[in-house]
């Protein structure tokens, strides 16, 4: 089989398309053939050398696929030869013709699903959980988000479209902006040129955002403090720009006034607690079947360009999700 196999860590130059033996399903396990692979952040930090969760090298990069049951191993009983799946690991793995993977990472897809639409469901599905678990208690009407035009804030994006919550999008470039307005954005904002804070506080008349999705942190992390509502959350799940200059207890304290909370979130917190991660699944898999969901493809390459994808990222150029085909 061919895979995307990298032996030291850096730029998209230790991506390898190579031949691999291909697997067998053991106990527990399934066999997937692949239909399509997303690519994304992780893929790049995995790359990098610089992903928590590392894998041992040399290593197959990936952590999303689609494709067919193509073996079971013993001991599975829910998942059949020719079923649509979902494989949405962590660590890598998955950019190879061929998955032997754990029944349990293994999502059932219903019948008519775009199984090129649905690679994209685990960034849906982080979105979900930024919407709907992490910020559990805070009534969320409003959200900022920036990188919005990637691919977790264009599903962001479209589950608040879909939500009914209004989202003010962020993102570096005007071209962005218009790209986030397409896909349901209610207001954009570049902060490459305005003041976001200055921008947010005048668009929800002083009150601020019930939630911000920051997956930049960066020196300036706490000014997002000034634009949140009462009792608002704000929410990080990466870190691409590098950590806050000021201590955030003490900017927190600072707006003590607004009960404010701030909390991290990894997609991780699901690795012991199967059921919970098979439930946020389910949720976004439920509302893909339904057609309510319409996640922007920027790109659709050969799975041998995995090289090109890479340096799509590292360009920051996306809009909205690419995906490998084998």
């Amino acid at each position: 089989m061919k895979a995307i196999q990298f032996s030291e860590t850096g730029g998209p130059e230790v991506l390898e398309y190579v031949d691999l033996p291909d697997p067998t399903a053991g106990p527990g396990e399934v066999l997937v053939k692949a239909q399509a692979f997303g690519v994304g952040k992780p893929d790049v930090l995995l790359r990098s050398g610089v992903y928590k969760w590392m894998p041992p090298l040399p290593a197959v990069i990936g952590n999303e696929m689609t494709g067919h049951v193509v073996g079971v191993g013993a001991g599975v009983s829910h998942l059949a030869l020719g079923q649509a799946v979902l494989v949405f690991g962590t660590g890598g793995g998955r950019h190879a013709e061929m998955n032997a993977v754990p029944a349990d990472i293994a999502t059932a897809l219903p019948g008519g699903v775009d199984l090129d639409a649905a690679v994209c469901i685990p960034n849906y599905a982080i979105a979900w959980c930024l919407l709907k678990e992490a910020c559990a208690g805070t009534n969320v009407t409003s959200v900022y988000v920036n990188g919005a035009a990637g691919g977790v804030g264009s599903a962001v994006i479209d589950l608040c479209r879909l939500e009914g919550i209004e989202v003010i999008a962020g993102a570096s470039s005007d071209a962005k902006c218009a790209f986030a307005s397409d896909i349901g954005a209610t207001h954009t904002i570049n902060y490459g040129s305005e003041n976001v804070v200055e921008r947010v506080l005048a668009l929800t008349d002083d009150r601020g955002v019930d939630l911000v999705l920051d997956q930049l942190i960066g020196p300036d992390f706490t000014d997002n403090l000034q634009m949140l509502a009462p009792l608002g959350m704000i929410l990080s799940f990466n870190a691409l720009a590098g950590l806050p200059e000021k201590e955030l207890f003490a900017e927190m304290r600072a707006h003590l006034g607004k009960s404010p909370a701030v909390r991290c979130f990894s997609w991780h917190s699901y690795d012991a607690n199967p059921d919970a991660r098979a439930r946020v699944l389910g949720e976004v898999v439920d509302r893909f079947a339904d057609g309510g969901l319409t996640p922007p493809i920027h790109a659709t390459l050969p799975l041998a360009d995995a090289r090109k994808a890479h340096e799509m990222l590292d360009a920051r150029d996306i809009l909205g999700k690419v995906i490998l085909k084998p």
